[in-house]
């Protein structure tokens, strides 16, 4: 019994003395990060308007009209024969205010314009808008066109409808 307890003495004595791991560290230390950002607003700043369109050809279908984000109209495939367009075209604007410097997406989907008849309306939106170093103070415009498809068929007066325009950091 006294060599049972004298090796069981030993043994805690052992585990008592005995030196623990060394600690160790990585060779480089990992960073923390955290990115803040201001709310973003944005704001309608202009209507887009196509102007005036005349259907001038006596049958057609599938004509094209459409306006570039910078305000260029294209009447049609064969303007001046099918459709004539005048008057004083504009695109859409909107304002975007948040963080300088910052990327925000922006999206649009279609719509229909609706009057005495339905046009599908697709909107031409920039994917994404930099807000530069005024993107906290002035903040950043940005342009929306797009394109109507007219018929011979299609009622004449005015269409109209609403852009669902939403915008992310």
């Amino acid at each position: 019994m006294n060599k049972l307890l004298a090796t069981a003495g030993a043994f805690a004595t052992l585990a008592l003395a005995s030196t623990p791991a060394a600690a160790v560290s990585p060779a480089t230390q990992a960073t923390a990060t955290a990115k803040v950002l201001k709310p973003l607003s944005i704001s309608a700043e202009q209507n887009l308007d196509f102007g005036v369109i005349v259907l001038t050809g006596s049958s057609f279908t599938n004509e094209v009209v459409s306006m570039s984000q910078a305000g260029a109209v294209t009447c049609g495939s064969n303007p001046g024969v099918l459709v004539t367009c005048s008057g004083s075209p504009q695109v859409a604007q909107y304002k975007l205010i948040g963080t300088n410097n910052a990327l925000v997406t922006v999206s649009s989907p279609g719509f229909n314009l609706t009057g005495p008849g339905t046009l599908a309306f697709t909107p031409n939106f920039p994917g994404t808008v930099d807000l530069g170093a005024t993107g906290s103070s002035t903040g950043k415009l940005f342009s929306i066109g797009g394109s109507i498809t007219l018929s011979s068929s299609t009622p004449d007066g005015v269409y109209s409808g609403n852009f669902l325009v939403t915008a992310d950091y």
